[in-house]
């Protein structure tokens, strides 16, 4: 019984990527990184970067660091010192961006169960993808990403001295050790959109029959992040729900993550309910 297990990232995987965003840690990096001396404070940050480059930079490859140096410009930055602080920005953010280490039990688990296709779905922007297959190696997993060309959906693995090649759909039971990434800015659409979801199921080649779906629909996001708006919350997990329904004819079980619950448990939980599906 084929069951694919979706593991969101940053605010699940990674209790880090979104501490990046507390007052604290996000006004360091902004000094660090030279951002503040450009203007660029936890406010403007907020409302004049992010929020209206999120769209763009989450269906896009863009980048965080283009979207920033964009953004930094229009405010009145020199393009040259702003793109340079906007790229270390980004690399701090990514380098913090780190998979906690108590997930690692679930990854062991997935690893003996060959039946289980781990994949790592998130919202993020084109730079998170490279961060996230660094991360998996971390934890004994190779990496495929999932990239659209041609109207077409493949996974695309990079394995230590091999050029990149594409998974054949069907075949991943064939890659052990290998996790599934979908960002959506590779995807080019959102994860509460169906298409999202399809283009997944076209690179699996498969039809799984349980979906065990472990996502904080953005709850863990800093507040000040319009990201972390709890009615938005309910409506993307609602959203995301709803459009795996419509493209997978699987038993779907949600596993919402919540930061203020200890970490153990919740992967305990995940990892009782994958064995107990098998």
């Amino acid at each position: 019984m084929t069951m694919l297990l979706i593991l969101d990232f940053s605010g699940t995987l990674s209790v880090a990527a979104v501490q990046f965003g507390t007052p604290e840690y996000l006004g360091r990096a902004l000094q660090e990184s030279g951002l503040a001396a450009l203007g660029v404070d936890e406010t403007v940050y907020w409302r004049e970067i992010v929020k209206p480059t999120w769209e763009e930079g989450s269906t896009s490859t863009a980048g965080l660091a283009n979207l920033i140096a964009r953004r930094v410009c229009a405010i009145g930055g020199a393009s040259e010192l702003a793109y340079q602080a906007a790229q270390r920005f980004t690399q701090m953010y990514m380098a913090a961006s780190a998979i906690d280490p108590a997930w690692q039990p679930l990854f062991d688990t997935v690893r003996s169960i060959p039946t289980v296709i781990p994949l790592i779905a998130t919202d993020h922007y084109a730079e998170a993808t490279l961060q996230i297959t660094t991360q998996l190696t971390t934890l004994g997993w190779q990496a495929a990403s999932l990239r659209v060309q041609r109207g077409h959906c493949r996974a695309i693995a990079q394995y230590k001295a091999t050029r990149p090649y594409a998974i054949v759909p069907g075949t991943l039971f064939n890659h052990r050790r290998t996790a599934l990434i979908a960002n959506s800015a590779d995807l080019g659409v959102i994860k509460a959109t169906p298409r999202f979801w399809q283009w997944v199921r076209i690179a699996l080649g498969v039809q799984p029959l349980r979906i065990v779906l472990v996502d904080d629909f953005g709850a863990s996001e800093n507040l000040d992040d319009f990201y972390a708006n709890p009615e938005r919350v309910t409506h993307r997990r609602q959203q995301t729900v709803a459009a795996l329904q419509r493209v997978f004819a699987a038993s779907i079980q949600t596993v919402q993550f919540v930061l203020d619950h200890p970490l153990d448990r919740t992967v305990t939980e995940v990892t009782e309910l994958i064995r107990r599906y098998q």
